[in-house]
């Protein structure tokens, strides 16, 4: 069978019927969208043939064994039917970046995407399904050593890695890790974390935050944001997200005012990014 491996606009080439239902045959097997407009502009003289042998580009396609019911299921898609193939996609790790797409089976997907009609472009697909354009772009190219080292870099800033909090954020390093290891526990153990202990993880509240500071107040625990950075890492990192509080000092005086000199408490602590 043929590999087509460049569309062949513009070259002569004698046509025949059955060689025209060879090349079908070959783009189709490739994974490579059918429909007449993807056709019309990366294959124009398999169409243009096509359409003079067959009286029509859907029959050609019909005559080579290939449904074009489902050729032409691009048509067929809504709003909502593109944001959950997306969402799906992005689960399974897949590449999500415009070139990758285009040159895989799901490009007529892509093509119904950036029409008017729905979406406008790409970018804008992204962000309606919840994801960053910016972050697909920026980890699709990283390398198994960039991806391990962002992930100990979230570690140390005191970020949830558990993938269910990672996928709720729609965080494009969890998909691209998974594509380039596996799994993502499989990304988070290969950066020397323990992932077990990390699935196990307190999610934190607001509520909870202030609770366990009043609590290490009674106790007598010195409120400062070194002592507690060593003694509580998990509680410190949350109270210091933006979400929450965005710094230990707000933390503190948030849950017992400001008494600064009894407490000792002080430094700012770092900020979600």
């Amino acid at each position: 069978m043929k590999t087509i491996e460049a569309p062949l606009e513009g070259k002569n080439r004698e046509w025949s019927e059955n060689i025209l239902l060879r090349e079908i045959r070959a783009w189709h097997a490739q994974g490579r969208p059918l429909y007449s407009h993807y056709m019309r502009q990366h294959y124009q003289e398999l169409l243009a043939a096509g359409i003079r042998y067959f009286g029509g580009w859907g029959k050609a396609v019909e005559a080579a064994g290939i449904s074009y019911a489902e050729v032409r299921r691009y048509q067929r898609w809504s709003k909502e039917s593109i944001v959950e193939r997306i969402r799906s996609l992005h689960a399974q790790g897949t590449d999500l970046s415009f070139r990758s797409l285009m040159l895989s089976p799901y490009a007529p997907m892509v093509y119904a995407a950036i029409r008017p009609a729905y979406f406008g472009s790409w970018k804008n697909a992204l962000l309606a399904a919840g994801l960053a354009p910016a972050d697909i772009y920026r980890y699709r190219s990283w390398k198994e050593a960039d991806i391990l080292q962002e992930i100990r870099h979230l570690h140390a800033e005191g970020e949830d890695l558990s993938s269910k909090y990672m996928d709720e954020r729609a965080n494009s390093l969890i998909a691209t890790a998974r594509r380039r290891f596996g799994s993502w526990g499989a990304a988070v153990e290969r950066a020397g974390l323990d992932y077990a202990k990390i699935r196990k993880r307190k999610r934190w509240t607001e509520a909870e935050i202030l609770n366990q500071i009043r609590i290490l107040a009674k106790l007598g625990v010195p409120l400062t944001s070194t002592k507690v950075r060593n003694r509580e890492p998990s509680l410190f990192a949350a109270a210091c997200k933006r979400r929450f509080f965005g710094s230990w000092r707000e933390a503190v005086e948030s849950a017992i005012g400001k008494t600064g000199k009894r407490t000792g408490h002080h430094g700012q602590g770092p900020s979600e990014n």
